[in-house]
């Protein structure tokens, strides 16, 4: 956070969404049959929201147009961008819909983990420095 600060992090987090959300829609982990974004990963998602007594309500409607220009393969990011900066209650709540995304991931997986397996091994394929 102190190295590209909290509007760059908060980026990085609807990015994460999208990945995981284009995971989850094209290879389900587990070789279940492939999820309907529109009745079975968003609405998951949204629903498990109120658990999180941080999640504030009003901030749904944008993380759910977040997880729907993902699931439609469009750049969340810039989708998001488009209407200013990132508040603070609205960058938790996308924290929370990543880590559902995640739990829901190693749900069908079967396997507690495995999507932070899979995260590291893709941050270490990205690495360029020389050892």
């Amino acid at each position: 956070m102190d190295s590209v600060g909290r509007e760059e992090v908060s980026r990085g987090t609807v990015f994460l969404v999208e990945v995981l959300t284009g995971y989850l829609i094209a290879e389900p982990p587990g070789g279940g049959e492939q999820l309907d974004p529109l009745n079975d990963l968003i609405p998951a998602v949204i629903r498990r929201l109120p658990s999180f007594e941080l999640a504030d309500p009003e901030q749904v409607p944008i993380v759910t147009g977040v997880l729907m220009a993902a699931a439609m393969g469009m750049d969340a990011v810039a989708w998001r961008d488009r209407f200013g900066t990132i508040p603070p209650k609205e960058a938790m709540v996308h924290g929370f819909v990543l880590w559902l995304l995640a739990d829901l991931f190693d749900s069908l997986a079967d396997k507690p983990g495995t999507i932070d397996e899979l995260m590291r091994e893709t941050f270490e394929s990205m690495d360029t420095s020389e050892d």
